[in-house]
């Protein structure tokens, strides 16, 4: 299995909330080292190439595109599915910033990547801002040919270094996230039975649904900006919890670990 873009949707849906004083347009280039979904992988250890744009009206109004390649031992860079977002940024005070989005995935036929059954999105993020530490919260809907509910819950605090050089300026940002989420899979059972007076063990099966933490992940953006230009390396570490195990089905149960991974990525904003 292949896990959805977690970082990069991140990033867009929780970690880029300020809204702008102009009309900005934004494109970057992103690379993140192991694909997961809350920690949930895939067993090919894939890669991904993300090419990003966006455009955000001084309204607070946003839209941006993602573009997904993958690449694995099994297939060399491959383009595999677009997500599409819109959206409003609050505008920011002293203490709060926050964004509501919707987004669309948009998947090549037999693609790869497991959140393709995953059709759309919607929800929204509200962060309380101080100079200790920052509160980041969120609550999503995920559609399907079924309705899941996510939370998210995170700390971080952002240290800026100046260098010294005009509009350049380092950042590091130290993150701690929580995420949650319905998990729907079915369980089956023996249920004892009377039969004309006789016991009878009959097999059972019924459709189970449980709000769990999914998982937990730790990371240290480092961000460099010099004008328009700006770069990052995010060193991140996911801790799955709750995975779904089916007995005798391995082919339908959740796989993954904890895991380490990078994400690179180079942008202009204009």
């Amino acid at each position: 299995m292949l896990g959805m873009l977690l970082p990069i949707f991140s990033f867009s849906q929780e970690g880029n909330t300020k809204a702008s004083q102009k009309d900005e347009f934004s494109a970057s280039v992103n690379y993140q080292s192991a694909l997961h979904y809350f920690g949930r992988t895939d067993s090919l250890t894939s890669s991904g190439l993300f090419p990003s744009v966006s455009f955000q009206s001084k309204t607070g109004l946003y839209a941006q595109g993602n573009f997904i390649f993958i690449q694995n031992a099994s297939q060399s860079t491959t383009y595999t599915g677009t997500t599409v977002e819109a959206g409003y940024r609050f505008p920011e005070t002293d203490h709060f910033s926050g964004n509501l989005f919707y987004s669309q995935f948009l998947y090549k036929d037999q693609s790869s990547l497991v959140q393709s059954a995953l059709k759309s999105q919607t929800g929204i993020n509200l962060n309380y801002l101080n100079k200790i530490i920052n509160i980041n919260t969120g609550v999503d809907l995920k559609f399907s040919n079924q309705t899941d509910i996510g939370a998210t819950v995170g700390l971080d605090h952002l240290f800026l270094i100046p260098t010294g050089i005009e509009h350049t300026a380092f950042a590091i940002d130290p993150s701690v996230y929580a995420y949650a989420g319905t998990q729907k899979f079915s369980n089956t059972y023996l249920k004892k039975k009377n039969l004309m007076g006789l016991p009878v063990a009959q097999q059972t099966t019924e459709s189970v649904t449980q709000f769990n933490i999914l998982s937990y992940e730790i990371s240290v953006p480092v961000v460099f900006v010099a004008g328009k230009f700006n770069a990052s390396i995010t060193p991140s570490y996911t801790l799955p919890q709750n995975l779904v195990t089916i007995a005798g089905r391995p082919d339908l149960s959740e796989r993954g670990k904890d895991l380490f991974y990078v994400t690179v990525s180079v942008g202009v904003k204009l």
